[in-house]
């Protein structure tokens, strides 16, 4: 993994921590630890040694280095952390020792603690996104009649509601991490399956063994084990990557918004915050900046994870291995761009004025798709067409050419036309999800 320096504008903090080396070891040993205590439950070890075990389950005792240099030879991480923990039982009652791992095998371990780090670096993840929805969906409605001009193709084109593009953000960054939660949801089950998925190791134990493991580490229990079926993890990636990238769409437009010559928003300001390192005058959208990476980089990380489906048989050989890696990047590129929007959402600020100003610069042109069809009604669309394209050829203000047209053009109301509506059912359905 890159370091912190390096991964700076890669990830959050939280999601760092998440996939640390003494996260991983801790969610590792938590799983070995809970397999000493439901095998002691189900009577398949003594009674004494369930606890010394998971005392050795510490991950503080463990060194990462060594551990991840010893797991390039094995082509998996499982194979020297148990044979670590069971060096470490063994110092506290070598008959113990013979327990450790008992009846799992290492895509158990690796495959439960992918999904136990998921569970500590999504939730905090998904609260954040719905602040962010909350806070778009309040500026939506403050700005649910203020004009300005609609863009299409980066031109000018006809006047929206600036609370329908804010609403628009809104709910499709919802819709977004409504999926986003339900994937997760189905993510949070427990893998035991043994040797090949038949933890045949366990006889008749094998259920209650199940039960209480699933039990101790607060996961479902799936109908079987989930070696090589792996749509919920390649689900939870793709819906991670539209996440991003709905987020991605709000930082796009604001970035734009911000720009000198348009000056219709602002992200929030403070010490040191957009700065550039030659020139003291810029307030660059370093929020947007740190999104639009993010967006740069989830769709391909999403694409690993749903290239790696299908895989071999009963354990697959390279595929589970290309996940884990990927996942924990793909989360922490997810955690990035939640946190970058989430400060952006918050103070984000608009300047009306300036949309005013906007618009007023066409010298109306942006009102001739309503001149055309106002005119249409009195002598047909053909004709209407023609003379608005005369006015506009004429060049200078596009209402003073076709005059009798004014207090029609002028219309707010009429001008906005079904936005601010837009803007009250884009924020209804927000409040009904």
């Amino acid at each position: 993994m890159a370091g912190r320096l390096v991964n700076a504008l890669g990830s959050s903090a939280l999601a760092a921590e998440a996939f640390s080396d003494l996260a991983t070891l801790r969610h590792m040993l938590r799983f070995e630890a809970a397999l000493a205590l439901a095998a002691a439950d189900a009577g398949l070890i003594a009674k004494r040694m369930a606890p010394v075990i998971a005392k050795a389950c510490d991950p503080s005792l463990y060194d990462p280095v060594a551990l991840a240099d010893a797991a390039r030879r094995t082509a998996t991480l499982t194979v020297p952390v148990v044979r670590a923990l069971t060096d470490e039982v063994a110092k506290r009652d070598a008959e113990a020792a013979g327990y450790v791992h008992w009846g799992a095998t290492s895509q158990d371990v690796i495959d439960t603690a992918m999904v136990l780090q998921l569970g500590e670096a999504l939730p905090p993840l998904l609260k954040e996104l719905d602040a962010i929805v909350a806070c778009f969906a309040s500026l939506a409605r403050k700005h649910r009649r203020t004009p300005m001009l609609g863009r299409t193709l980066l031109q000018p084109a006809t006047p929206i509601a600036l609370g329908q593009k804010i609403a628009g953000w809104a709910s499709d960054i919802a819709r977004a991490a409504r999926r986003l939660e339900a994937s997760f949801k189905e993510t949070q089950v427990v893998q035991f399956g043994g040797a090949s998925g038949s933890l045949s190791a366990l006889g008749e134990k094998a259920e209650p063994v199940m039960v209480s493991l699933a039990k101790r580490l607060k996961l479902e229990l799936p109908a079987a084990p989930w070696f090589t079926q792996r749509v919920r993890v390649a689900a939870l990636a793709q819906d991670a990557a539209l996440v991003v990238g709905a987020l991605a769409k709000a930082a796009r437009d604001i970035s734009l918004m911000m720009q000198i010559e348009v000056g219709e928003a602002a992200e929030p300001s403070g010490p040191g915050r957009g700065g550039s390192s030659t020139m003291p005058h810029k307030r660059n959208p370093v929020g947007a900046a740190l999104v639009l990476s993010a967006a740069g980089r989830a769709p391909m990380l999403a694409a690993t994870i749903v290239a790696a489906i299908p895989q071999e048989h009963e354990r697959a050989l390279g595929g589970w291995q290309a996940e884990w890696p990927t996942l924990a990047a793909l989360i922490e590129t997810l955690a990035s761009a939640v946190q970058a929007m989430d400060e952006v959402a918050h103070g984000l600020t608009v300047d009306p004025d300036a949309m005013q100003a906007n618009m007023d610069a066409t010298e109306g042109a942006v009102l001739a798709e309503r001149a055309t069809f106002l005119l249409a009604e009195k002598m047909g669309k053909q004709k209407a067409g023609k003379l608005v394209e005369e006015a506009l050829a004429k060049g200078g203000p596009f209402t003073e050419a076709l005059g009798q047209l004014e207090k029609e053009l002028s219309d707010e109301a009429a001008l906005l036309g079904y936005s601010p509506k837009f803007v009250d059912r884009l924020l209804a359905e927000l409040k009904r999800k």
